[in-house]
Order: C-alpha cells, then sequence, then structure tokens
C-alpha cells in the first residue's frame, strides 16, 4: 500500500537541455509559473555553448538520471555549416539514447514570433527573425540578453498566446514538410508543450 502512495506522488523529472541562456530562461519561467505537482523540469545547457554536438551529448548524459530529456537544437548554424548530414546521424544516437530532439529553424525565438503570427517565411538566420519578434504589436526591444530574459517573463506573460496560436501555428509547420525548402521554419518546440499541458492541464 504505501509504495502505491510513494509511486503516485512521486513527480516526473523532466530535463530540457537548450543551446543557451534563452532557453533556459524560458523553461525556469514555465516551471516557476505554473509549478507543477506532478513534474520536476529541469533547464540546462551544455559548457560548450554554440554546437549542437554540445546539446545532443549534454542530453544524453542526463537521460540516465531523469524520466524524460529533450534536446533544443537551433538549426540555423548547422545550414550555414553545411553540417546537416552529420547532425542527422547524431540526432539519431541521441533518439536511440531515449533524448527527444525538438527542431527550431532557425532558431528558438521561432516559437516566440508564432505566438504572434503564422509564418512560412524562409529567414536565413536568427536575427531576421529577431526583427520580426520585435515590432511594436508583438515583444518590442526584445533582445537574447539575460537581463532582457529574465525581466520579460516570456512565458508568463504569452501564455495565452501560446495555447492558442503557438501550438497550432507550430503543428501546421509540419504539414508537407518534406516538400519543403531546407530554410522552412520549424517549431518543434510545440511537441513539448503538447505533452506538458497534457500531464499538466
Amino acid at each position: 500500500m504505501s509504495r502505491n502512495i510513494i509511486s503516485r506522488n512521486a513527480k516526473e523529472t523532466v530535463a530540457i537541455v537548450g543551446d543557451g541562456q534563452t532557453e533556459r530562461i524560458y523553461f525556469a519561467d514555465v516551471r516557476d509559473t505554473d509549478r507543477p505537482a506532478n513534474l520536476s523540469i529541469f533547464p540546462d545547457y551544455p559548457r560548450k555553448l554554440g554546437s549542437y554536438e554540445g546539446v545532443l551529448e549534454r542530453a544524453i548524459n542526463l537521460k540516465a538520471g531523469y524520466d524524460r530529456v529533450f534536446a533544443l537544437i537551433d538549426m540555423d548554424k548547422i545550414i550555414q555549416d553545411h553540417t546537416v548530414a552529420s547532425y542527422q546521424q547524431d540526432k539519431a544516437n541521441a533518439e536511440a539514447s531515449g533524448v527527444i530532439v525538438l527542431e527550431n529553424n532557425p532558431c528558438f525565438e521561432i516559437w516566440l514570433l508564432l505566438h504572434f503570427v503564422y509564418t512560412g517565411r524562409l529567414f536565413n538566420n536568427c536575427n531576421e527573425v529577431v526583427a520580426e519578434l520585435s515590432r511594436n504589436n508583438r515583444i518590442p526591444n526584445y533582445a537574447k540578453s539575460q537581463r532582457f530574459l529574465a525581466g520579460a517573463k516570456l512565458y508568463r506573460r504569452y501564455k495565452d498566446q501560446l495555447q492558442e496560436n503557438a501550438i497550432p501555428n507550430g503543428r501546421r509547420l509540419e504539414v508537407n514538410r518534406a516538400a519543403q525548402d531546407m530554410l522552412y521554419p520549424r517549431a518543434e518546440t510545440f511537441r513539448f508543450f503538447e505533452w506538458y499541458f497534457q500531464q499538466h492541464p
């Protein structure tokens, strides 16, 4: 009887590895805003920033200690550096280890942009996304600095738009994906939140 009570009360542990402070601060805001009773969320990032290898390596290393591990990958540098083939192999290895790999193209900011607008625009780099995101009717003066991100509380402030716009917009971008250009935007972060809101309605 006591064993069943313990297992029922145990929190599922979830690690989320991103490429830098943007993702870490954003998912810390998810954790701190919702404080889900049945989930423990641990945002993390690798020691070696700016490389998908660092993200996948860190995620694989964390897998033994967490029930579920997500790896957030920015695709812009992979495409620019012509390392898509090697990335696909490393991604397959990570997924074989149980890591859930989520791609954002060109970068995490595309997920934020989808809170406000659906777009199939081919962005060449993250700066182009940030320029769109920074418009007055979206997130004015958006910056990737720790000071801005920590104060902005982007999850808390835009949670309604996340559920109403960003998730369906991210899902819509997956339709007929194989036929799209390599630069076609992607925001698989929606997959995390589809799962998350099932666990924490």
